[in-house]
């Protein structure tokens, strides 16, 4: 137990598996109106762009809630896909994320505006291939030939 309360926040973000761009959103708390904002950050981001589609993973209701249902369907360049239940490995945007956690986990700081510090640090250091290396790390460019496995060859 450590004293005081914990003070935490909620990072949206997104990267485009193309061209390795990444955009996220510091936010205070994980609400559908904060969700929707970030998805009208992402068609901001690409207006010409005849879908941005997203994947979410399966675990937080707002991405499914009624109020997200409604925007969608107001904004039909915007596709929001959901993952598997507890398959992370499944979104490549939850490679990126464990790599967030383990960059704060090597980095303590005792405020949260140091912690908010770490987390822009984080994706200002990245290159945009190192990020596209993380979520998809099937086809970096660091791997040897025969890395990929082929499972239809299996069974």
């Amino acid at each position: 137990m450590t004293p005081g309360t914990n003070r935490r926040r909620t990072i949206f973000g997104a990267v485009d598996l193309h061209t390795g761009r990444s955009l996220y959103q510091v936010i205070h708390k994980a609400i559908t109106a904060n969700f929707t904002g970030f998805c009208e950050q992402l068609l901001a981001a690409y207006p010409a762009a005849p879908v941005v589609a997203v994947i979410c993973d399966n675990n937080i209701i707002i991405h499914r809630s009624k109020l997200v249902r409604r925007w969608l369907a107001a904004h039909p360049p915007m596709l929001v896909l959901h993952g598997a239940r507890h398959s992370p490995n499944d979104n490549p945007t939850e490679r990126i994320w464990a790599a967030v956690k383990a960059w704060l986990a090597n980095s303590p700081t005792s405020t949260i505006q140091g912690r908010l510090r770490q987390v822009h640090a984080f994706f200002r250091q990245q290159t945009t291939a190192q990020l596209l290396a993380t979520a998809a790390p099937h086809t970096s460019p660091w791997l040897s030939e025969g890395y990929m496995q082929n499972f239809r060859q299996t069974a």
